[in-house]
This record gives structure tokens, C-alpha cells and sequence, in this order.
């Protein structure tokens, strides 16, 4: 993973032929769009092709200078471009009879709301993406599995502890003990996505 600051990849994007700028971003990004997409309605194709036409549309508004930092996050620039697209993608195909409840729900929501969707999503991506990167460092498979059961998805211990094989006091151990590692990984993520 890139470990410059969402700012760092946006000012190395003025570098002419920083492809590399873009493609980091793009993959900082991408994940989170998506899921927001999802969550807005969208199947997966659909927010695909969706998320691709928002990222197209801010490197086109970035290279003409229309995203100025000092106004905004560049979260907020890209929820609103997501949303203008998603909103585009349902009129433009006569989804309202197919997708009616889920486009009207989508012009239902606030910005606020909206804003509120891309936050969380950005923490699954970073909680995602620190469990990843404890996993490349040997962390212990069975105690991330507790983890991931318990700590996240909220399964019934009793259930983890059948499925993981485990104790309850195996569980509860690997639900902290993970959480200790996690942390530090999850803030260092936090100030690379400062701006995100």
C-alpha cells in the first residue's frame, strides 16, 4: 500500500506523467465508492460502472482545476459526484420501475446521510486493510477468524467457539488481543486517508 497522505497523492497528481499518483489514489478510493454505491442501491455492475464514470468525471474536474481543497474534503467532492452519477445512471436507464424504491430512497437522503454511508464504509476499509496487513505479518489465523466472528459480525460466541473450535476465554482473549494489534495499524491508515 502507498503510505502518502491522501494530500501527498493529490499534489504528486500536478506532477506531469504521475500516473503512479493516480493509479494510488484511484485504488485508496475505489473500494470505498464502491460500497457506497452498493449501499445506495446499485448492484455490483451497476456501481462499477458507476464508480468508474465518478473517478472519470474528478480527474476531468481536478485537471480543470474545479476541485479546490480549501472548500471541502475531497470525500464530499467525491460523494457528491458518486451520488450525480448514481442519480444519472437510474433516469438514464429508466431504472425508476425496475429500481423505484431503491432511486427514490437514494434522492431521499441527505447529504448529511449520504456523507454519514461514506464514513462508515471508509472504516470497514481501513478495519479491512489493518486486518490484511496483520495477517502478511503472521498474526494468528484463529484468533483474526475470533476476531472477524465475534468482534465485527457479531456471531453468538457459542457459535464462534463450536465453529473456531475455541473456548470462550480463547475468544474473548483473541477478541482483545487483536484489537490491541489492530489499532496502532488502524490510526497510521487514518492519517493516510486524512483527507478521505
Amino acid at each position: 500500500m502507498d503510505e502518502r497522505t491522501t494530500t501527498a497523492l493529490l499534489n504528486g497528481l500536478h506532477e506531469p506523467g504521475n500516473d503512479q499518483a493516480w493509479l494510488d489514489l484511484d485504488a485508496r478510493c475505489r473500494p470505498i465508492m464502491l460500497a457506497v454505491a452498493r449501499r445506495l442501491g446499485l448492484r455490483e455492475t451497476e456501481a462499477e460502472d458507476v464508480v468508474q464514470s465518478a473517478m472519470t468525471n474528478f480527474v476531468q474536474s481536478y485537471r480543470q482545476g474545479k476541485y479546490q481543497r480549501e472548500r471541502g474534503r475531497l470525500s464530499a467532492y467525491l460523494v457528491t459526484i458518486l451520488r450525480s452519477r448514481a442519480m444519472d445512471h437510474w433516469r438514464r436507464n429508466n431504472r425508476h420501475e425496475a429500481h423505484g424504491p431503491a432511486c427514490e430512497a437514494c434522492e431521499q437522503l441527505s447529504d448529511t446521510q449520504v456523507t454519514r454511508i461514506w464514513f462508515d464504509e471508509r472504516q470497514n476499509q481501513l478495519l479491512r486493510q489493518a486486518i490484511d496487513e496483520l495477517r502478511e505479518h503472521g498474526a494468528d489465523e484463529g484468533m483474526i477468524s475470533a476476531f472477524e466472528l465475534f468482534g465485527i459480525r457479531g456471531v453468538d460466541i457459542g457459535e464462534v467457539t463450536s465453529r473456531l473450535g475455541m473456548t470462550r476465554e480463547e475468544v474473548y482473549n483473541a477478541k482483545y488481543r487483536i484489537t490491541q494489534r489492530l489499532r496502532p495499524i488502524v490510526a497510521r491508515l487514518d492519517d493516510l486517508y486524512e483527507d478521505l
